[in-house]
């Protein structure tokens, strides 16, 4: 049992190490190397240690004098042999440095790789000998310097020892807490003139003591302004008046000149605003004080108040950054995790949460969030099922609902819909509006799952009319409930949603892919069904400036052929096609345009849109431009150039046959040598294509003008087989065929009241008169 846990030991100890080698160190007794740097710089001298941070981070920085002794308590280091601009000794574990002034100490810590720095800042000497320089005063600088902030330096007088104490806050052991703003009983910035006060306020505890003594007692000399004001906006904020301590704290920072005291008023006010929960203030506070005290020993606390801020701001990769420089405590590491969880990292935030919890595993049970967003990253992990043990140990607290709606995902999942239900149900009793809101969504989702659907419309009509909002749930909540009536046949209620989306801010696209669906499925109707569904044009015309769009081209073209009929709507899309596109959308625009015009009976506007096709680089020949370029020849008198783009058409349609009966009798009337041959075009491309019966009259006609009874009678009667109703038809059988097919067509002709009916019925009479004569004179 012993050996297992020396080896257990063991292993936890490697996987804490920053470099890996602390145990290898440790057990064969090797040295780690210590290397020093030295130098001078305008303000200040500046020594700097470097080593692994499992040496580094153990230091502890005693002065005495001139004298600096560097500890890292029962650590084995070696110093290379080396010329600095610093006497130096190596005694046991500490490293002693001999400076050539007395001098004020600046002392922190810098990672990756791990470096002791300390600026050392000559004092004022009565007779001025030696001054320390501020930039602009003495010499000239290559850049300008930011003004640094000096902590005030614990020093013994002669005969307190060796080397004296420890800096205060200045070790590498509680670097993690190291300058804790509330621990400052002792620090030297107060003046004996509010001494008092200010034990009364840090070992008293009694701020309403220290408020009624300051308001009561404001200074007249500015140099205690700074100090006045600090400990009356402490002392504020402590009696929980935090609105009053961020402008007595404000005025601290103002007045004072002192790093500490400068430092701590500019931190405790972004702390304040922290409290009060004014998230971006603070977030602004503590900007100001990275920026401004970059070697601060409160950095680290500024570094972690601004990523708290940040994560509450939702800001979280820019909180990642900033937890990344805050130490290496519990607090830390966790709400580190917690950051990478939320911004959705959450393979990152799972090895985050594991080493966090090596390092301080009791620290889950005082967080509620984290412990929740445990659970979640072990869901969005793929660990569902300790994510389910882990969430269903939260019944109680400010997460208990968040708990139950990662159940509720979980189960639907697994396809429990009922248990998804039930989950989501209880998570929608939450007093958070968004968590509500979201809750309820994913209950719609699970009913809908389960078969509900009118339990699913009725549960988001319950958040269009109760938590109306813009934001991406609400927006998501119409979306779904639009497509849940439009399945269920109720076109204008889906389209009623869909407009309030795309009239809102910031419309998702979503909602205009769904508007497109109902537009399409619009266009293939004909009339109203019978639940009323809208007319497309209406329909168009309530939303089409919406969908103009040139990412939606194609839809647009479908929507133009739909439209070409309606006129106006049809022109108004197509000349914004040509317009604002390119490429094949325009050309194709261009082209039904010029259909349309000629089909008018416009042929100025039809060649213009022909110019524009052939203009386009991206134009394809096809039987369309052949038809069209045709029809505006045929126009313009151009009979014969008519002709032959139309011999080049593929396909006939009923329209080429149309315009190829007119071409015929043009060049009969012309008397053109190719109207036979645009005739033999006719019949062959009838037979190919099978026109409609109004096509195979027009070749009747032609025939039968051309006295050829024989062949118009075959295209009458093919006319007459398509509509058996077409009188015309009728009446040229019945006079071109024998008597009794003549009547017989005739008679059927004769019930209709029409001209060509009342026309029959005359020419009957007439058969009938001839007939009688005939039978006298027999």
């Amino acid at each position: 049992m012993n050996v297992l846990r020396v080896i257990i030991l063991s292993i936890l100890a490697g996987l804490f190490s920053p470099t890996g080698n602390l145990q290898g160190a440790l057990l064969n007794n090797d040295a780690f190397s210590l290397r020093i740097r030295a130098g001078n710089h305008s303000e200040f001298f500046r020594i700097v240690l470097e080593g692994p941070d499992a040496l580094i981070s153990r230091w502890k920085v005693i002065q005495k004098a001139r004298e600096i002794s560097v500890r890292f308590p029962d650590m084995n280091f070696d110093v290379p042999q080396q010329s600095l601009p610093v006497p130096y000794r190596k005694i046991d574990d500490a490293v002693v440095f001999t400076l050539g002034n007395p001098s004020d100490l600046k002392v922190f810590f810098l990672d990756n790789p791990g470096r002791l720095v300390i600026d050392a800042y000559p004092k004022v000497r009565r007779n001025g000998e030696t001054e320390k320089r501020r930039s602009g005063e003495t010499g000239k600088l290559n850049s300008p310097l930011r003004p640094l902030s000096r902590s005030p330096i614990q020093r013994l007088e002669e005969g307190d020892g060796d080397f004296g104490h420890p800096l205060s806050g200045q070790t590498g052991e509680n670097r993690a807490s190291a300058g804790d703003i509330d621990n400052t009983a002792d620090e030297g910035f107060i003046p004996e003139k509010y001494k008092k006060a200010w034990t009364a306020l840090k070992t008293e505890n009694n701020p309403y003591k220290v408020i009624k003594e300051l308001s009561a007692d404001k200074p007249k000399d500015r140099q205690y302004f700074a100090a006045y004001h600090f400990i009356y906006g402490d002392a504020l904020s402590a009696a929980g008046k935090q609105l009053e301590a961020i402008e007595q704290l404000r005025l601290a920072y103002i007045y004072s000149s002192q790093g500490d005291l400068r430092e701590l008023a500019l931190i405790k006010r972004a702390r304040v605003y922290q409290k009060l929960g004014r998230m971006h203030e603070a977030k602004v506070n503590y900007q100001v004080f990275i920026n401004e005290f970059p070697y601060s020993k409160y950095i680290a606390k500024a570094h972690l108040g601004l990523a708290k801020s940040l994560l509450e701001t939702g800001s979280f990769s820019e909180a990642v950054e900033h937890y990344e420089n805050a130490g290496k405590g519990a607090d830390v590491m966790f709400s580190m995790a917690d950051a990478l969880q939320k911004l959705g990292r959450t393979e990152e935030a799972k090895r985050a949460y594991d080493n966090a919890v090596l390092f301080d595993r009791a620290y889950i049970e005082k967080s509620p969030e984290t412990y929740y967003l445990m659970g979640e990253n072990m869901r969005m992990t793929g660990r569902t099922r300790e994510a389910k043990k882990h969430l269903s140990e939260i019944n109680s607290g400010p997460f208990r609902d968040n708990a139950n709606m990662s159940l509720g995902l979980i189960a639907m999942d697994e396809s429990d819909n009922e248990k998804a239900i039930e989950y989501f149900k209880a998570a929608s009793y939450s007093k958070d509006r968004k968590l509500k809101v979201e809750a309820m969504l994913n209950l719609s989702l699970a009913y809908l799952k389960a078969g509900k659907l009118k339990e699913s419309i009725a549960n988001l009509e319950v958040i269009r009319h109760k938590y109306f909002d813009s934001s991406d749930r609400y927006k998501e909540t119409l979306l779904v409930l639009s497509k849940l009536y439009k399945e269920d046949g109720k076109y204008n209620e889906a389209l009623s949603l869909l407009k309030e989306l795309v009239y809102g801010k910031e419309p998702p696209a979503a909602a205009f892919s769904e508007l497109e669906a109902i537009l399409l499925e619009a266009s293939a109707k004909t009339s109203l069904d019978a639940a009323g569904t809208i007319r497309f044009t209406d329909l168009w015309k309530e939303v089409g400036q919406w969908m103009l769009d040139p990412a939606r081209e194609e839809f647009l073209l479908k929507i133009a052929k739909r439209l070409k009929p309606e006129g106006r709507p049809f022109l108004e899309l197509c000349s914004w096609l040509v317009e604002n596109t390119s490429g094949k959308a325009r050309t194709r625009a261009a082209l039904e345009l010029a259909d349309y015009y000629v089909g008018m009976g416009n042929i100025p506007a039809a060649g213009q849109y022909i110019a524009i096709f052939k203009d386009s680089k991206t134009r394809e020949a096809g039987d369309d431009v052949l038809r069209i370029e045709a029809r505006i020849k045929q126009a313009n008198g151009e009979i014969e150039q008519a002709l032959k783009n139309l011999m080049q058409v593929k396909e006939f349609e009923h329209k080429d046959f149309q315009l190829l009966g007119k071409i015929i009798n043009d060049l009969k009337a012309s008397q053109s040598r190719n109207a036979q041959t645009a005739v033999s075009l006719y019949e062959k491309m009838i037979k190919k294509y099978d026109g409609e019966a109004e096509d195979y009259i027009i070749l009747a006609d032609i025939y039968y003008e051309n006295e050829k009874d024989e062949k118009a009678l075959e295209y009458y009667k093919a006319a007459y087989e398509k509509d058996p109703g077409d009188e015309w038809a009728m009446y040229r059988i019945g006079s071109i065929e024998g008597p009794a097919d003549e009547n017989e067509m005739l008679d059927k002709l004769q019930k209709g009241d029409t001209l060509l009916g009342r026309l029959a019925k005359t020419k009957l009479k007439g058969i009938s008169i001839f007939n009688k004569i005939d039978e006298v004179y027999q």
